[in-house]
């Protein structure tokens, strides 16, 4: 059933999309909890990385007790449903330019023109990004792809404070505006959690069902960093999932669930591959390790359904842009895990 703590908000979306609240103590391990070491991208010369320290999204996976219950279920539904079903490990999308499911991805410079969002899904809480607008290099506006993709964008401005996600982008290099189907805003300095979430410190932050726009996708030049100093990228991702089940509702982070599922779990229900599983013995390297270090160390939220096997998003690259030069990236570099590695953390974990 639906967390009763959250106001259930359903904004109306597309099915598909290839665009007591106390936290759990980190010490107290038991029987089937995870543990282990983890790090995070924390050097000065690391990206920049927003939201607050206590935020869900720096928020690591060390010490969580895990649902044996839904582990094993998830586990035997991960095995047979159809979409699902011999895909045993997440992909990523956007990795090549001739997958065109990715998030175009920007970090703002403060050098970049302005840009501003404009159409029938700027809302009244995404004002900021129509009227103030965000710094985009106009490069950018080059790589979004044409036809009937999500053509999804995340442009993170570290000037002006927020991170701007938004759908359906048709952008018009003539006058610096970009037409959007919907649209959120997240403000860097909050902990990271929709206005409609109880834990959030910002009535400010907004996204469709409470996603976490930076969650969204996995930055190339996170993975960089993160190759080169053996580290994770830092930061809790969300997984595009196969099919999660509207009767469970939603729990922390997300505000609301899709209509219509029939599948596994509440949005928002967190995963982790387990802290047993030796990453580098499975012979994963470079940028796959770092992003399998991330599923281990900070885990994944069951977010929007993918409407096919279960994915992780990439930067869309482009025949011209590849974020992901010089580390070993692409759409199966994950193959060395399987879904037997994850388990399932309780309701709302943080």
């Amino acid at each position: 059933m639906l967390d009763s703590s959250i106001p259930s908000t359903r904004p109306s979306r597309r099915t598909v999309l290839h665009g007591g609240l106390a936290f759990a103590a980190l010490g107290a391990l038991g029987p089937g909890a995870l543990a282990g070491t983890a790090q995070a991208v924390g050097s000065a010369a690391a990206p920049f990385v927003p939201y607050t320290a206590d935020s869900l999204f720096k928020s690591r996976v060390l010490g969580a007790p895990v649902d044996t219950a839904a582990t094993a279920a998830f586990q035997s539904f991960m095995k047979t449903h159809p979409e699902q079903k011999g895909k045993l490990y997440p992909r990523i999308n956007g990795i090549v330019a001739s997958n065109q499911w990715g998030t175009n991805f920007h970090l703002g410079q403060s050098a970049d023109p302005i840009w501003r969002i404009t159409g029938p899904g700027v809302r009244t809480e995404t004002q900021v990004a129509a009227t103030q607008g965000f710094h985009m290099a106009d490069s950018v506006a080059d790589r979004f792809p044409g036809g009937t993709q999500d053509r999804p964008g995340l442009i993170n401005d570290p000037m002006f404070g927020y991170s701007v996600h938004f759908a359906d982008a048709v952008a018009n290099k003539a006058n610096r505006t970009i037409s959007v189907s919907s649209s959120g805003v997240f403000w860097h300095a909050s902990n990271g959690l929709d206005k409609r979430n109880p834990r959030s410190n910002d009535t400010r932050n907004f996204c469709s069902r409470g996603r976490v726009p930076d969650a969204m996708v996995i930055r190339g030049d996170l993975v960089k960093a993160a190759a080169a100093n053996s580290t994770s990228l830092g930061h809790v991702m969300q997984m595009f999932f196969v099919e999660t089940k509207t009767a469970d509702g939603f729990c922390h982070p997300m505000v609301g669930a899709e209509n219509g599922k029939a599948g596994f779990g509440a949005e928002g229900l967190r995963i982790a591959v387990k802290p047993s599983v030796d990453l580098a013995a499975r012979g994963l390297t470079g940028g796959a390790l770092a992003v399998a270090r991330t599923l281990q160390e900070y885990g994944c939220y069951l977010g929007d359904n993918s409407g096919a096997s279960s994915t992780l998003k990439g930067e869309q690259a482009t025949s011209t842009y590849s974020p992901y030069a010089g580390t070993n990236l692409s759409s199966t570099c994950l193959s060395k895990l399987t879904w037997a590695d994850f388990v399932v953390l309780p309701r709302g974990w943080q």
